[in-house]
């Protein structure tokens, strides 16, 4: 006795702890993390609800059969084939929907509050009318359990969408029941699965929402420099790769650019390692906000150097583009560490535009890259040097 009620003590503080995560994840619900994982339990839903929407269409066919060639009841019949008839043209809508929902690739909260309530008109229908007739043909809520069980254990739905769900199907059930004069203990059981189905869909969201969050702060913190925000290396590479092998199937230049901030040693000198590291936060804001394309990949490369990979753009048009950056840098405000070169800090950029090929690795353009930053700082600094020529405001 005393290892069930400790048993049911553990119980009790885990429910309170998947409690406390689910507050835990309203409170965080314009993190970017948590968007990103709420987008993705969007298209897990819908991959999701294909299955189970085709699944309740079989349930119900086979429910059909059974009262089509068990039961002398026209009326009934009558009535099972045209609820059939609606759940199976309501699943093709869904169908549609969420296959044209999938090829655009689009996740948002409109459309999983469109599929989310067009699932749970299908269930809807067809619970209320199947279970009037279960409840006055046998007596029994079987496809109540089914339904209400399918539907806390398939689908991820937020509880602001599926506990208003279960507490309409519930009240369906309890008019049933006393329509057709049901014991209580019928209506008691229904609310018991009532109360199991709505935990079950709260604790499975919650769970699916903390462990997806944990995954993805796990990898920003395996991809992503802590101190500017930015991509690291291993974060860079992986996206690189892809990057390469895309450039060489559509044949777009790709441009690879490192910026070195000038006479940065000596700002730290000047002024310290805390504003070091805000002047590098600075700096790698304003080159993210300059380069946020999709495709654009912006990443620390090491010290107060940073990489800029992009595509479209030729020789000419990068080196515009670097030059706006240069220009944007220099308008922050920032002091310089060098007031005699320049009253405010500036960056030196070397870059190289090529048209890649398959299989080719990053390290000759980061190397050509390299050999032209090393010209722009040699000839002055504050200017950019691209495929060996010098551009300066």
């Amino acid at each position: 006795m005393k290892y069930i009620f400790l048993e049911l003590q553990q119980i009790g503080r885990d429910f309170l702890r998947k409690m406390n995560v689910s507050a835990e994840l309203k409170a965080a619900k314009t993190d970017i993390v948590h968007k990103k994982v709420d987008e993705h339990r969007m298209r897990r839903n819908y991959l999701k609800l294909i299955p189970a929407s085709l699944l309740l269409v079989l349930i119900e066919l086979c429910g059909m059969l059974y009262h089509l060639f068990g039961s002398s009841n026209a009326s009934l019949k009558a009535v099972y084939v045209s609820v059939f008839t609606v759940i199976f043209f309501t699943a093709i809508l869904i169908l549609v929907y969420m296959n044209r929902e999938l090829s655009r690739g689009g996740a948002t909260e409109k459309t999983e509050r469109v599929s989310a309530w067009l699932f749970w008109a299908l269930y809807t229908v067809s619970l209320i009318i199947c279970s009037y007739i279960e409840a006055r043909d046998t007596g029994t809520f079987l496809q109540y359990m089914i339904y209400v069980l399918m539907l806390s254990l398939l689908p991820v739905f937020r509880p602001a969408f599926s506990i208003p769900y279960f507490l309409i199907s519930f009240a369906a059930q309890v008019f049933i029941m006393l329509s057709v004069n049901m014991p209580f203990v019928s209506i008691a059981f229904v609310f018991g699965v009532t109360v199991f189905c709505v935990l079950a869909s709260y604790v499975k969201y919650s769970d699916y929402m903390a462990n997806h969050i944990a995954v993805e702060r796990l990898a920003q913190i395996a991809e992503y420099d802590e101190l500017t925000k930015l991509l690291n290396r291993r974060g860079m590479q992986k996206r690189v790769d892809i990057l390469l092998d895309y450039t060489a199937r559509v044949k777009e230049p790709l441009t690879v650019a490192i910026l070195d901030i000038d006479y940065f040693k000596s700002y730290n000198d000047t002024y310290g390692h805390e504003q070091g590291d805000r002047c590098l936060q600075l700096v790698a804001g304003c080159i993210a906000e300059n380069y946020r394309r999709k495709t654009d990949i912006v990443c620390r490369y090491g010290g107060e150097e940073f990489l800029i990979v992009f595509v479209g753009e030729d020789a000419k048009r990068s080196a515009e583009n670097l030059l706006h950056l240069q220009k944007s840098i220099a308008k922050m405000g920032l002091k310089s560490g060098n007031p005699a070169f320049n009253k405010f800090v500036t960056v030196s950029i070397g870059a190289v535009t090529v048209q890649t090929q398959f299989d080719e690795s990053l390290h000759l353009h980061l190397k050509t890259a390299d050999e032209n930053l090393y010209r722009a700082k040699n000839e002055g600094r504050n200017r950019v040097c691209i495929n060996g020529e010098m551009y300066t405001l």
